[in-house]
């Protein structure tokens, strides 16, 4: 159940990659929350709340090797991201955290 204050939960049955609903599961369970789920042009997008930390980096690569990965730089419009990509399905974690 929900707690006021809480971010609101998002439907992520969309999501059909099991790699990249693994990334979000694992981010999740270190205390992000997914913002929306966006449809790009690529990819039906999960945006992360924060971060993609270290570990989770280096856990996603040992269990999913062949997930791309990518980086973007940002722009004046963009805020700049990382993230990983699969088959129309994409999780992206900002370089600074959102504001929700």
């Amino acid at each position: 159940m929900a707690r006021f204050g809480d971010p609101p939960e998002v439907d992520l049955s969309a999501i059909a990659s099991d790699a990249v609903s693994w990334v979000i599961e694992q981010a999740v369970a270190e205390g992000l929350h997914v913002c929306e789920l966006a449809q790009w042009s690529k990819a039906l997008v999960a945006h992360m709340s924060g971060p993609l930390s270290p570990d989770l980096k280096q856990r996603t690569e040992l269990a999913f090797p062949d997930l791309t990965y990518y980086r973007h730089t940002g722009s004046p419009h963009t805020q700049a991201d990382c993230g990983y990509i699969d088959d129309g399905y994409s999780v992206s974690f900002p370089d600074q955290p959102r504001q929700t």
